[in-house]
């Protein structure tokens, strides 16, 4: 009975801890883009499409958990909440560069927007997750099992919320790149003719 009320307990916490940084950070990626786009509607459809394939690494990795019958424990609930965290970081660099390489050739289409930002920025990415995996992989060595779990469970989040930022954040920001793309093209356009 008590085990059962603690393992209640660890998923609330892990739903009540996910929930609020997931919160946090759509605010935050809805008020950046607003602020870089100067349009609360505009910004807030970014921050949206941001936000999603970072909510598609918590299901995955808490998804992954329960296919492989990993318990939740007081290391492993803070996965979602430090999964987000990571990832927010992918996504907003990654976002960035593609606005930028959409900035230099309007005229290109999203293939080479999407190469050119996953060869530079997206090399960056990989070397920090590499870096970062690496790092938390010291965990296995650990004798306590929970630390050893986080460990692995960790190394799984950071390869999936780069996977994620790299395969399919472009893929729902492709539509925001094209817009982007049009505007550059008018405004080239008028410049032309005048």
């Amino acid at each position: 009975l008590i085990l059962a009320q603690v393992t209640a307990d660890v998923a609330d916490s892990a739903i009540l801890s996910t929930g609020t940084v997931a919160g946090v950070i759509l605010l935050m990626l809805i008020s950046i883009n607003t602020v870089r786009q100067k349009d609360l509607v505009k910004g807030a459809a970014r921050g949206f499409v941001t936000w999603i394939p970072l909510m598609v690494v918590v299901v995955w990795v808490y998804g992954i958990m329960g296919l492989t019958g990993y318990q939740l424990n007081s290391q492993t609930v803070t996965i979602g909440a430090l999964t987000l965290g990571l990832g927010v970081d992918y996504a907003v660099h990654l976002t960035t560069r593609l606005e930028e390489e959409v900035e230099h050739a309007p005229d290109a289409n999203p293939v080479e927007w999407s190469t050119k930002s996953v060869a530079t920025t997206g090399r960056a990415m990989f070397g920090a997750a590499l870096t970062t995996a690496g790092g938390f992989s010291v965990l296995n060595f650990s004798s306590l099992v929970p630390l050893q779990l986080f460990g692995q469970v960790f190394v799984v989040a950071i390869i999936l919320a780069l996977i994620s930022s790299l395969f399919v954040l472009p893929a729902m920001y492709t539509p925001f790149l094209k817009q982007d793309a049009e505007k550059y093209l008018a405004a080239r356009g008028t410049t032309e003719s005048e």
